[in-house]
């Protein structure tokens, strides 16, 4: 059986109800698929918003809910988790500073999205992951990159757990003065693996490998026990699970202008071994390893991208294969070619459609592509989405409950967020709006932002 937890991936099934009247079945209704953070076009304000339409339904369907939370502030972002057998969202607005505004608990497919309750967590600053276990919630923030402990029966309360990487760990280290920032979560079984970026010279423009961290959870404290570490690739912000194994993205160092880097690779997991498999893409491939989405054994799509010259488009590609040909790229095939424009950029397939986060609107594939003749049937831009000429933020697949209705069992894991993409977006929209601050170095573009 197929298992996904932390920003990841899951197949998405709805239950439906079978009418004996003409031997025909009762479509289930409408509901939230997909959320997403918008904000105006000078980052001066935001909103929280829904794709609703059928789970198995026909994208042309679908629409766009506006405004389910205005007023929100200019880094707002959307996770998606369990709290039992109950989907939830927990909405971060993330202002610079130690006393942002307190995190908002929504439920996902409520009519309105009312919070349930406010916490406040000090050891969160700029969230960047949640991933549960029984009553127990772990978040991560870029900023701190520390590991807080939520204990959700008792109003989303902060414990006194709080994990500091790498300081926590005695086996981790890194330089004197570096930068690390939390970037990803994931629960499988009874383990937390938790993924750490490093830049060691502190800013933001030179990177050494990530690390991915496993722990063993105290289902009754939610405590964590350290067990073991692994160096993955630089500036690494996926941790997909599939088939016990997770798939680490890496853009191999900073995002370039007009050229991927040298060091983009892959790393599979193997989560019996804690062993990794590097993979590295091809030469006929453009850009750096920037997402993965795993539908079943025979169907996995990579996003392989890096920005033109002046930072305005994204240039790269889609391409399909089987999961035991993830290690093999050469075997890849291009489904989906991209020169397009905007900063945020993911891509999440189920077993009924394959939706592309694609810089600053979001297209939905009517089915699985198998060649770039196959194409979006519906897409919607950020003008849509809520603000004129405005720019999309994050973006969260809406993992139904998991429960069950006329004896069809769903089965689900907690749904991918786009978030993480959030910093590299900053990031490449500060980069284009100071093109007169790139530097060539090593015969490479880039920007420093120190």
């Amino acid at each position: 059986m197929r298992l996904k937890s932390g920003f990841l991936k899951r197949i998405l099934l709805t239950a439906m109800t079978l009418s004996i009247i003409g031997s025909s079945a009762v479509q289930a209704a409408p509901e939230n698929l997909f959320g997403y953070t918008v904000v105006d076009s000078g980052y001066s304000q935001g909103s929280a918003g829904a794709v609703n339409g059928e789970r198995t339904g026909d994208p042309t369907t679908f629409t766009a809910v506006n405004n389910k939370v205005p007023g929100l502030n200019s880094d707002p972002a959307l996770f998606n988790f369990f709290q039992g057998n109950e989907s939830r969202l927990v909405l971060r607005q993330y202002n610079y500073t130690t006393t942002a505004p307190a995190n908002k608990i929504i439920d996902p497919f409520a009519s309105t999205w009312t919070p349930l309750v406010s916490p406040t967590w000090s050891n969160v600053a700029n969230l960047h992951a949640v991933a549960t276990k029984n009553q127990w919630l772990y978040a991560t923030g870029y900023d701190l990159a520390k590991i807080a402990v939520v204990n959700m029966n008792s109003s989303y309360t902060q414990t006194a757990h709080n994990y500091q990487f790498p300081t926590s760990w005695p086996s981790i280290s890194v330089p004197a003065g570096a930068a690390v920032h939390g970037e990803g979560l994931t629960v499988v079984d009874n383990n937390l693996y938790a993924l750490f970026t490093i830049n060691p010279d502190g800013g933001y423009s030179v990177y050494s490998n990530s690390i991915v961290v496993k722990f063993t959870i105290n289902t009754i404290t939610g405590a964590l026990t350290y067990v073991n570490h692994l160096e993955v690739g630089k500036n690494a912000f996926t941790l997909d699970h599939y088939n016990n194994k997770l798939y680490v993205c890496a853009l191999g160092g900073m995002q370039n202008a007009g050229s991927a880097n040298a060091d983009t690779r892959m790393d599979v997991i193997d989560l019996s071994t804690f062993t990794k498999t590097s993979v590295s893409k091809t030469g006929a491939m453009t850009g750096d390893f920037r997402d993965i989405t795993i539908v079943d054994a025979n169907t996995a799509y990579v996003f392989l991208g890096n920005y033109d010259a002046s930072f305005a488009n994204m240039v790269g590609g889609v391409y399909r294969t089987t999961v035991a040909n993830l290690t093999s790229p050469s075997l890849w095939t291009n489904v989906s070619s991209v020169n397009s424009a905007g900063y945020l950029w993911g891509i999440y397939a189920d077993a009924n459609r394959f939706w592309f986060v694609k810089g600053n609107q979001i297209d939905i594939f009517p089915g699985l592509p198998t060649s770039t003749a196959d194409v979006a049937t519906k897409s919607f831009t950020a003008s849509q989405l809520g603000y004129t000429g405005g720019n999309l933020n994050s973006a969260i697949i809406i993992a139904p409950d998991q429960t069950s209705t006329a004896g069809v069992a769903l089965r689900s894991g907690v749904a991918k967020s786009f978030a993480s993409q959030s910093v590299l977006a900053q990031q490449a929209r500060k980069a284009a709006e100071q093109l007169k601050g790139l530097k060539t170095i090593n015969g490479q573009r880039i920007l420093s932002f120190n």
